[in-house]
């Protein structure tokens, strides 16, 4: 295997903004967003890691973007994966990276994803369910005030490319998600402990 490109590197049109959350839910289940690329895994995140989403989001921490590319520009070469011009009602926008990320959101609007209620105001939540942590609460189980408040609160950070085929955006995911040591549960066990103030 080589490093070594053919041609020097370029930079690739990217441009980055915060988007609510439910917008882009919205747009994935309208079909205007594709998140299922043959490059992409299936859903792999426990729910443990989709609550820790939450409440980063909830508390405006923030996360890695995601990258979504636009294949309806002229910069679309490959129009074997998608026709701009005969695209058939394909999605013109696809997840290159944040799979996972999106599938949480989803799921916590469509109720599907419980968090603890002491998360929120009390004028914020109208009916929990207990568990054996405490008192949960879904989407459903707000106020008007608590919907309105945790879908302007919940947004994402969306880098937007100009990818030109199904190969350059499978490069990227690579370069995303390829890099760096993954966390092993010892580094997870004593972030834990401090955090725990031990």
């Amino acid at each position: 295997m080589t490093r070594q490109t053919a041609t020097p590197l370029t930079r690739l049109p990217m441009s980055t903004t915060n988007r609510q959350a439910r917008w882009l839910i919205k747009q994935v289940e309208t079909g205007e967003i594709d998140i299922n690329p043959p490059y992409q895994r299936g859903a792999v995140w426990t729910e443990d890691q989709r609550v820790a989403l939450m409440r980063s989001l909830l508390t405006g921490i923030p996360v890695q973007s995601l990258i979504i590319n636009d294949r309806h520009g002229s910069w679309w070469t490959d129009t074997v994966t998608y026709d701009r011009h005969n695209s058939g009602g394909v999605a013109s926008y696809v997840v290159v990276d944040g799979k996972q990320r999106l599938l949480c959101v989803a799921a916590w609007f469509n109720n599907e994803l419980a968090i603890p209620a002491s998360w929120l105001t009390a004028e914020e939540v109208l009916h929990t369910e207990d568990t054996p942590d405490g008192p949960y609460v879904r989407a459903n189980g707000l106020t008007d005030l608590g919907r309105r408040m945790t879908g302007e609160r919940i947004q994402l950070s969306v880098s937007e490319g100009q990818i030109g085929s199904l190969r350059e955006e499978a490069a990227v995911y690579l370069l995303v998600n390829g890099g760096g040591t993954p966390q092993t549960d010892a580094d997870m066990a004593n972030a834990a402990r401090v955090a725990e103030g031990n």
